[in-house]
């Protein structure tokens, strides 16, 4: 008797889908590629592109930029900061503004022509306050990276950056739809920054990750009781409310011919009892379509259609709802996979998660502790205030 009702509603939508619904203006297809491309002849094709390369290759020969050993002491400078403001000294090792302001360099280039000047220093005073603690822990980490390595070190570390960073490059050539070095250093000039630049932030930035990962050692050894205690212990975290798994099979309405050949495959998948996910792969335009339909765990009081969450919690397991027509222009169906009520999730399948917790806690313990004695070790000179630093008392 249900599944005639339900192939009734079915059968019903399909007669009333003709002509304009009033549920919203169909929309064209807003994925649409470009057009080909003009065919040229296979030796024309191959001139084009020998000279390309040429102009290509010329381009990177003019280049100013060249890449330095990823081990250089930071002495070795960017042109680009000769000259500019110091604003802390770590270590005898200058630190310029242009290394706080560089990653903000596009928006402080505009907001530079939209206000007054002392506006503009007044920003730039307020970023600088606000990062110069973590690029004086970077420059404390980088440093202490360089002094540890021995020379045959240096090679290795040397060669894994220099791949790191031309991977690096080779990526930021691709978003900014250039093919030479030369090209990609005069873009980034555009955006107020150069590949110097780039390429000395990422130097010291990947030598201070260099740096923790060698001096943090994790030899914690973990039991599962280790694991369930902390699971006892942390058990709210784990609770869940009443929560369902189910299928959705959305057609919408946006193409009326479309909507209907859906409804009759639907119909006639329901009266011969075709599985529901098989059919939610073939017609469903739902974004879990490729899963057959399939939604994660949804808990009770998440959804914000307040009709479907209360089938979802009413309906019988397995079988699938009558058709329900949406005001957003659209038909579906649901199904309910699986029912739970208000519980907490199984320790088995949190544990692994617990020990990752774990561990991670107990690395950053180490990585506090290691920066803290660089910090209690360093010699630093600033105008402005580093945020939990006090120099040490003369």
């Amino acid at each position: 008797m249900r599944l005639t009702q339900i192939l009734l509603t079915v059968l019903l939508a399909l007669a009333g889908c003709k002509g304009d619904t009033g549920l919203g203006p169909k929309v064209d297809n807003p994925v649409v590629g470009p057009p080909p491309p003009r065919k040229v002849g296979a030796r024309n094709s191959e001139q084009t592109a020998q000279a390309d390369k040429k102009q290509r290759d010329r381009d990177d020969e003019k280049s100013p930029v060249e890449l330095v050993s990823a081990t250089e002491s930071d002495s070795e400078i960017p042109k680009e900061l000769e000259g500019n403001r110091v604003v802390a000294t770590v270590n005898g090792s200058p630190l310029f503004e242009a290394e706080i302001l560089e990653r903000y360099a596009e928006q402080l280039s505009k907001m530079r022509e939209q206000v007054p000047p002392d506006q503009y220093r007044k920003q730039v005073e307020q970023l600088i306050e606000r990062d110069l603690r973590a690029h004086v822990e970077r420059k404390l980490l980088s440093e202490a990276m360089r002094r540890s390595l021995k020379k045959d070190q240096q090679k290795q570390i040397d060669g894994f950056m220099k791949k790191q960073l031309q991977e690096q490059l080779d990526q930021m050539k691709k978003e900014m739809k250039v093919t030479s070095t030369a090209e990609l250093d005069r873009e980034l000039q555009k955006h107020g920054t150069s590949l110097a630049m780039v390429e000395y932030q990422f130097r010291n930035k990947v030598m201070a990750q260099q740096y923790l990962a060698t001096k943090v050692k994790n030899n914690q050894k973990l039991s599962r009781q280790d694991l369930f205690a902390y699971y006892q212990q942390h058990l709210k975290d784990y609770e869940f409310k009443r929560r369902v798994r189910w299928q959705q099979i959305l057609i919408s309405r946006a193409n009326e011919e479309q909507a209907r050949a859906k409804l009759r495959i639907l119909a006639d998948g329901l009266k011969e009892a075709r599985d529901f996910g098989e059919m939610a792969a073939e017609i469903s335009d739902g974004l879990n379509a490729e899963n057959k339909g399939l939604q994660d765990w949804t808990n009770e009081g998440s959804l914000a259609d307040e009709k479907i969450e209360a089938l979802l919690f009413e309906l019988p397991i397995g079988e699938p709802s009558e058709l329900i027509e949406s005001p957003r222009g659209y038909f579906q169906v649901v199904r309910v996979v699986e029912r739970q009520n208000a519980g907490h999730v199984p320790f088995d399948e949190v544990q692994e998660k617990i020990r990752l917790t774990l561990l991670q806690t107990d690395e950053q313990g180490e990585m506090e502790k290691i920066l803290e004695e660089l910090w209690d070790s360093a010699s630093i000179d600033s105008p402005y205030e580093i945020k939990g630093y006090e120099p040490p008392k003369s």
